[in-house]
């Protein structure tokens, strides 16, 4: 018994010594994603602000996204959503989302 104490106060010793275990220092953090955005992301960005019945934003739908101008609103819905944000491709993102939000809203 008395062995067991000895070595317990021996481990409560390390960290008394030294007021607590040691904190590594702080590092340099360095992102992991590359600053350059992906094709298609300051496009849909500044379409973001513009209203879906505007004729910047049926001329978006239509010649960059490539979908008939009718899907206009699933399109605006799946921008909205912002999911395209974190995705390697945003335009394949909103192509997606918008098809089921028109599958949703029954276009």
């Amino acid at each position: 018994m008395q062995q067991g104490k000895n070595s317990k106060r021996a481990r409560g010793a390390q960290f008394f010594n030294q007021r607590g275990p040691s904190i590594p220092p702080q590092k340099n953090y360095q992102p992991t994603r590359s600053a350059n955005k992906p094709a298609g992301y300051n496009e849909i960005e500044a379409v973001s602000q513009l209203g879906q019945d505007s004729p910047d934003f049926i001329a978006f739908v239509r010649d960059v996204v490539k979908m008939p101008p009718e899907m206009a609103p699933a399109v605006a819905e799946s921008i909205r959503q912002q999911k395209w944000k974190i995705s390697p491709n945003p335009l394949a993102a909103i192509r997606t989302a918008a098809h089921q939000e028109a599958k949703r809203m029954g276009l």
